[in-house]
């Protein structure tokens, strides 16, 4: 599975990007990730639509999934992102660190 993630806003105005294999992860990221897209079951999350982040400090995220079925994807700020998404988007946003720290 492929994802595409985009975090920006917040107070320092954060760019965040980054793509992730998730063949690329170690087993307990890949198993982690996994437990969290199961919870935060995306596919039926409310529709939404892109959005500007609203408040200074609030972030704006885009994620894009796809696999070999279907690509879907979703845009949510940190106001309108359902409560059993918000551990997904915090863990996607700490590998996207983690990998720009490595660069």
């Amino acid at each position: 599975m492929y994802i595409k993630f985009s975090c920006i806003g917040g107070f320092a105005n954060l760019d965040l990007n980054c793509q992730i294999d998730t063949d690329e992860l170690s087993k307990e990221q890949n198993e982690e990730l996994q437990n969290l897209m199961k919870t935060a079951d995306l596919p039926n999350a409310a529709e939404s639509k892109k959005v500007k982040p609203q408040g200074f400090d609030s972030f704006s995220y885009q994620l894009d999934i796809a696999d070999e079925k279907k690509k879907q994807s979703f845009s949510f700020t940190d106001i309108t992102a359902p409560e059993e998404i918000r551990p997904l988007l915090d863990y996607l946003r700490n590998l996207a660190i983690e990998k720009k720290m490595a660069e």
